[in-house]
């Protein structure tokens, strides 16, 4: 794939080493990545990332950005199964949620009140899936969540979030009024799908196309992600992807009611829409990462 491959990998051989983290928990500045990993080195290309992922003791995580790039362009899976769970009493879910989402960004040593909006817009991408732009004015700020229907039912969604929005306003200090709105931008057309052959990493975003430059550092990645149907990969591949991405998602999960289906559709999910042989081993490797091990 690069012709100075081996160049690249001696380099990367000589750089100085990163710093241990002793609570697990690294960030990379490049992509934005969180990984929960036991060495400081890049879990997807570890012999040619020229990047090393920084210990939160070094220096906390800069932004919830970092948590709005899982949300934006992982696979939707997580957010599937959240929609599917969705039920009972949404007010004390919401309110769970709320206390998960901060605790985490306390966890990773996120300054989340210098950037109010930027907290919200991750928590809202990490629930829903969805992109989600924002309208600011001096009395309103208006979250607009696009395309809720390809994962969630709108009324379900929105009554989660208008459970958190009022803490979130108290906490952040916000004086504006916030408020949910709805768009639909690609219709009946199916998301994305796509598998890097590099660093074995999925991505679901946008809508389909046979290559797509990498949604993390499109100016700077030379590998190209494809359309999942032009490429080979195994469950192992994404159940890794969620073993080093940090347990957010496991949290989220963990305080929804109990679905006993829920693991049938997590499968079903895999097979319908991503296509996959569902080998035992790497299925449970998955499920222990989303905290569905009994399901």
């Amino acid at each position: 794939m690069f012709d100075n491959k081996e160049k690249l990998m001696q380099k990367v051989m000589s750089l100085p080493k990163g710093s241990l983290s002793p609570s697990r928990r690294y960030w990379c500045v490049t992509c934005k990545m969180l990984f929960n990993i036991d060495q400081p080195v890049c879990p997807y290309m570890p012999k040619m990332c020229i990047n090393t992922p920084i210990p939160i003791e070094v220096m906390p995580l800069e932004s919830s950005i970092c948590l709005e790039k899982l949300g934006l362009f992982y696979p939707k899976i997580p957010h599937h199964l959240m929609s599917f769970m969705a039920g009972g009493d949404l007010q004390t879910i919401g309110d769970e949620l709320f206390t998960i989402y901060l605790g985490f960004l306390n966890d990773w040593g996120v300054k989340y009140k210098n950037e109010k909006l930027q907290t919200i817009k991750s928590f809202i991408l990490m629930l829903s899936g969805c992109e989600t732009a924002q309208r600011v004015t001096d009395e309103k700020i208006t979250f607009i969540v696009t395309d809720i229907n390809k994962i969630w039912d709108k009324d379900k969604l929105f009554n989660l979030l208008n459970a958190v929005l009022p803490v979130f306003k108290e906490v952040l200090n916000i004086k504006q009024t916030i408020e949910l709105d709805a768009l639909e931008i690609t219709g009946d057309a199916p998301s994305g799908k796509y598998y890097c052959p590099m660093c074995r990493k999925f991505f679901e975003f946008s809508t389909q196309r046979d290559t797509v430059s990498c949604p993390l550092m499109a100016q700077k990645c030379m590998a190209t992600p494809m359309d999942i149907t032009k490429a080979k990969y195994s469950l192992d591949d994404l159940a890794k992807v969620y073993q080093y991405t940090p347990d957010i998602y496991k949290r989220m999960i963990s305080v929804f009611p109990e679905t006993p289906e829920v693991g049938k559709y997590l499968e079903k999910l895999l097979t319908d829409q991503w296509h996959f042989q569902l080998e035992e081993f790497s299925l449970g490797r998955l499920k222990s990462a989303l905290g569905l091990e009994r399901k």
